[in-house]
């Protein structure tokens, strides 16, 4: 990755770590996910709504983008156990030090979210490794 893209990256993570600090997310084991949910987040990670544009870094399928950041279809999670809290959590903060990628992730991804979208955007994710929760 170039080392702009990586410097750009950097710039977001730090610029986006106090907007994410003023409204967390609080997803419990009690909370269901519905389609109207998966399909929300389906639109943001797309970038369709909320400024978010996951794909770009997490591929359109969401397999991940070789070198730049994980597959959120395996079920394989490198920053939480990857419950729909987890995801939620890692979506929130961010992440500042990838186990796995050259560049942050910045909170939210960098967007202006909603906490309604954060879990929007982690059930999408959560449904994509995880077969039977609800899909749209």
């Amino acid at each position: 990755m170039p080392t702009q893209h990586v410097t750009i990256l950097t710039g977001l993570l730090f610029a986006a770590t106090a907007a994410a600090a003023q409204n967390p997310v609080r997803a419990t084991t009690d909370t269901t996910i519905t389609p109207a949910m998966v399909a929300r987040g389906d639109s943001i990670f797309h970038g369709q709504i909320g400024g978010a544009a996951c794909f770009g870094c997490h591929g359109t399928d969401a397999k991940g983008v070789t070198g730049l950041a994980p597959n959120l279809t395996s079920g394989k999670w490198l920053n939480g156990d990857g419950s729909l809290a987890a995801i939620a959590q890692t979506i929130e903060k961010g992440v500042p030090h990838p186990k796995q990628a050259p560049a942050p992730m910045p909170p939210k991804g960098g967007a202006k979210l909603l906490p309604s979208d954060v879990l929007a955007v982690a059930a999408y994710v959560y449904s994509l490794s995880h077969p039977k929760a609800t899909r749209p």
